[in-house]
Formats: C-alpha cells, sequence, structure tokens
C-alpha cells in the first residue's frame, strides 16, 4: 500500500512542477513571422526578442459586421481565459491531492470514515480532467484558427509538457486508487 502511494506522490509531485513549468513559459507555439520567429504562451508571444501580453484576438475587424467581430473577440478571449483557468484549477487541485496524499501516510483516528488515499485519487483525477480539457480547447483552437493564420507552425515544449502532466497526474491517481483498493481489502478481511 505504502508503495503505491510513494509511487503515486512521486507522480503528482512531477505532474505539479510540469503544470506550472507549461502554464507560466511561453513555448506553447512556435511560428515563423515576417521571416523572423516568434512563440507564444497562455500569457505572452515573442518577436524578435521582445515579448507582448497575450491579448490578440482571432477575428478581424469589420465594420459592418460589428456584432460577429465582437463575438469572435469575446470567443477569443474565452479561449485564453479558458485555458489559463483549466490548468490553473489543474496545479490546484494536484496540490491539494498532493496534500490529501501526504496525510494518508499518517492514520489519525479522527478520519477513521474518511480515506484519504482515496481523496487523493480523486483530486488527481478532477486535476487530469482539467488538463485534459486545457489542452483540448488550445488544441482545438490552435489546429482550426490560429494555424490557419500561421503558415510555418508547431507545437512546442511547453504544450507537450502539459500532456505529459496529464499522464503523470491521471498515474498518480491510478496508484493512489491502488492503494485505496488494498487499504478496503485489508480492512475487510480484518485481522489475521
Amino acid at each position: 500500500m505504502h508503495s503505491f502511494m510513494g509511487g503515486g506522490l512521486f507522480c503528482a509531485i512531477v505532474g505539479n512542477i510540469l503544470l506550472v513549468v507549461s502554464t507560466a513559459t511561453d513555448y506553447w507555439m512556435q511560428y515563423r513571422l515576417s521571416g523572423s520567429f516568434a512563440h507564444q504562451g497562455l500569457w505572452r508571444y515573442c518577436m524578435s526578442g521582445k515579448c507582448y501580453m497575450q491579448t490578440d484576438s482571432i477575428g478581424k475587424w469589420d465594420i459592418s459586421y460589428l456584432d460577429t467581430y465582437m463575438w469572435s473577440v469575446y470567443s477569443s478571449t474565452a479561449y485564453w481565459n479558458a485555458t489559463r483557468a483549466f490548468m490553473i484549477l489543474s496545479a490546484m487541485s494536484c496540490f491539494a491531492g498532493i496534500i490529501a496524499g501526504i496525510l494518508s501516510f499518517a492514520h489519525f483516528s479522527a478520519f477513521e470514515r474518511f480515506n484519504r488515499s482515496f481523496a487523493a485519487g480523486i483530486m488527481f483525477f478532477v486535476s487530469t480532467l482539467f488538463v485534459l480539457l486545457a489542452m483540448a480547447i488550445y488544441t482545438g483552437v490552435t489546429v482550426n484558427f490560429l494555424g490557419k493564420r500561421f503558415g510555418d507552425w508547431r507545437f512546442s515544449w511547453s504544450y507537450i509538457l502539459g500532456w505529459v502532466a496529464l499522464l503523470m497526474n491521471f498515474f498518480a491517481g491510478i496508484f493512489y486508487m491502488c492503494a485505496y483498493r488494498m487499504h478496503e481489502c485489508r480492512r475487510v478481511a480484518g485481522p489475521r
């Protein structure tokens, strides 16, 4: 049981570090713009050695279609905000799972009915769901809109770290659920 919890805790700590690095860095996408290389993340984009805040909109300004433009700007802002929010929520739920995972090593009698390894596993699965949503939103918008805007582009290492963090959080949840099942089987079987 403790080996599963230790493995899950290791995966969760690595996954949380990867989530924070992925969310904070500016290399989700790299592209060539006007002959020079540029890159962007969730917060900023950088071109020619200068970085700017990420407030870019997907839509184009057209006075005759003001409502369409406003919807496009709103959806672009929603796309950035949704990706950021899900990445932050994922890191927070992973951190809460790490705390529950550390506490699951201690056996306090006040928490007999509340199994901390089960709670940690659930938090890691919630973190996995949040990072999956963030990566799906970013991938969908990038492939369908941003990828068409920039001819020569590719996903970069910050984006890849997000997917690796998803796997680490998923395996942390699996390890903690296995530890919970082992604990439940021992509890039901009783002392021999």
